[in-house]
């Protein structure tokens, strides 16, 4: 490895360790009681440090919401070893990987959650991709003369706001359930979204 690529890697690295850890406090105490200072603190580094890597809060605050759409973006594209044979099957494991990010890093997506309702950011390129993944999606599932934008848009609000109040709520009483009724919790949740796109479908 050069030089070079070390320290990109480092760069990388420390990019990562701020982002969570901006997260993290996020989630505890809210963004509007987060400061760069506080953050920096977490990380063991100066906050000159943090604006080498970030404008300012609000764009840190972008980067940590943009952080959250990779990561499930990257459990989506794992599990997509075989397309499934229907869109709304498509959309149901897409949504299995939306579940699996926020079980996986809960204080992360308690975060990105916040932000996306509180601050309304354009989306980066990683949630882009994901609102239209899910956008053609749902217009696969929707009869010929009903994939109009307005249409696609209103189911697509419909599946996110779902998905996210179910994945929030999941969070909270995780703890309390067994594997397996956790595992029965996310199919019966899955499953009312499936079959609600199948009505779509044979319509």
């Amino acid at each position: 490895m050069s030089i070079e690529e070390r320290k990109q890697r480092e760069k990388a690295a420390l990019q990562h360790k701020i982002i969570k850890a901006a997260s993290e406090l996020i989630s505890a105490r809210g963004h509007e009681n987060v400061s760069i200072r506080q953050i920096a603190e977490a990380v063991e580094y100066s906050p000159r440090t943090i604006y080498l890597y970030f404008r300012d809060k609000e764009h840190l605050l972008q980067e940590v919401v943009e952080a959250g759409f990779k990561r499930t973006l990257e459990i989506r594209s794992r599990r997509l070893e075989h397309v499934p044979s229907s869109p709304s099957a498509l959309i149901r494991q897409r949504l299995e990987a939306h579940i699996a990010s926020a079980l996986a890093h809960p204080n992360f997506y308690r975060a990105v959650v916040t932000l996306i309702f509180d601050k309304g950011y354009s989306p980066g390129p990683a949630q882009q991709k994901i609102i239209d993944q899910t956008k053609d999606d749902i217009a696969r599932c929707l009869p010929p003369e009903r994939t109009t934008d307005t249409e696609i848009e209103n189911h697509s609000r419909i599946v996110f706001a779902s998905v996210r109040g179910f994945s929030l709520s999941l969070l909270k009483i995780n703890d309390t359930l067994s594997d397996e009724e956790r595992r029965e919790l996310i199919d019966h949740f899955l499953k009312f979204i499936e079959q609600g796109l199948q009505i779509q479908e044979d319509t």
